[in-house]
């Protein structure tokens, strides 16, 4: 039967990955959805394999701990690991990539906060974030598709490191969640 045959496709792979959150900010616990009994799911752009890009890293030569502000105007500290960079619609851009102080494993998982030109217009205005797997020492893989809101946006109790100004992308990247409309309650 062809419906029991699994695809590895990366478009198949996000549907999948969404479909998972959504039942989870629907049911568990840790959900940062407040009316769970009314929540039908978050908006996402559609799939596109254009946002899915390689980039090529440099590594940063004196790993720095960095101050990021939060919503709530405290700070979360992070480590600036790397810079990412990349060719999107014609575009050279660059992201740095962050590292969790406390993450020791030798291929870290790397936290991308960023902007771009759909914030305020299709995404959150506040910026969204990713999470980058470093599986080797010259390029990474940066899914946009991938992209998600901070738990601020769902429930004010939340509060959220900010993007820096050196992750303002120059383009719009109409990838992953879009806006969450609700009412903080």
């Amino acid at each position: 039967m062809l419906s029991s045959i699994k695809v590895n496709k990366p478009v198949d792979i996000v549907a999948k990955y969404r479909e998972q959150k959504d039942d989870h900010f629907k049911t568990s616990i840790k959900s940062p959805i407040k009316e769970k009994e009314t929540f039908e799911g978050l908006s996402y752009y559609d799939y596109s394999e254009n946002y899915r890009v390689k980039a090529y890293i440099t590594f940063t030569q004196d790993t720095q701990l960095i101050s990021m502000p939060r919503t709530d105007g405290k700070q979360s500290f992070y480590l600036y690991f790397a810079t990412a960079t990349f060719k999107i619609d014609d575009k050279m851009c660059s992201l740095r990539l962050y590292k969790y102080p406390d993450d020791v494993q030798a291929k870290p998982l790397l936290f991308v906060p960023f902007y771009d030109q759909t914030n305020g217009a299709g995404s959150y205005e506040g910026g969204r974030y990713l999470d980058v797997e470093l599986s080797n020492n010259k390029t990474v893989i940066i899914d946009f598709n991938y992209a998600y809101n901070p738990f601020c946006v769902y429930n004010y109790q939340y509060t959220c490191p900010i993007p820096p100004a050196e992750n303002h992308l120059p383009v719009a990247i109409p990838a992953g969640e879009k806006s969450y409309f609700h009412t903080h309650e």
